[in-house]
């Protein structure tokens, strides 16, 4: 029997900051007490609009969008994230973190999915195992791809130092 993800990033010491975005109460309970015990840091935002403005002062490991979103398109927080939203004129991306998506709907095609760097999409109903399972492949893949980099409270506590 192979170890599970979480085991393995807690041997690295790395537990990675997911931020949640989702309205539903059911899905933000759910993931809220699964995820620290899969070796995560989890925040909740409740809304597109605020997610979009809390990245002007921090950044996440991973990114979790809920697609059923009620307040804010989740596609278009996804596109303005990356900085491919037509809507607005600065293009920057705001996060290069990975983002995974869910939905009690049809997930994203390959062709959307690559269009918008989505790392992974889930069909709602999962169990905790399988979404903490799927956070940690997407993690591991950007860490394979960025083995150098701070993880995202590594980096805000460095540049709160420095700022002092």
């Amino acid at each position: 029997m192979s170890e599970r993800p979480r085991l393995e990033a807690r041997q690295r010491h790395e537990r990675p900051h997911v931020l949640v975005v989702t309205d539903d109460p059911d899905l933000a309970t759910f993931l809220e007490e699964g995820l620290p015990l899969g070796g995560f840091w989890m925040s909740r935002i409740a809304s597109g609009l605020q997610a979009l403005e809390v990245f002007r002062l921090r950044q996440f490991d991973l990114i979790l969008v809920d697609l059923d979103l009620e307040s804010f398109r989740a596609i278009e927080l996804i596109r303005r994230l990356r900085g491919r939203s037509d809507r607005v004129t600065d293009r920057t991306p705001r996060t290069l973190a990975p983002i995974l998506t869910i939905s009690t709907d049809d997930v994203l095609d390959g062709a959307d999915r690559a269009a918008l760097d989505v790392a992974d999409c889930m069909k709602a109903p999962v169990d905790i195992e399988e979404v903490v399972r799927r956070l940690h492949e997407a993690f591991a893949r950007w860490r394979q791809a960025n083995p150098d980099a701070l993880l995202a409270d590594a980096a805000s506590a460095a540049d709160a130092s420095r700022a002092r």
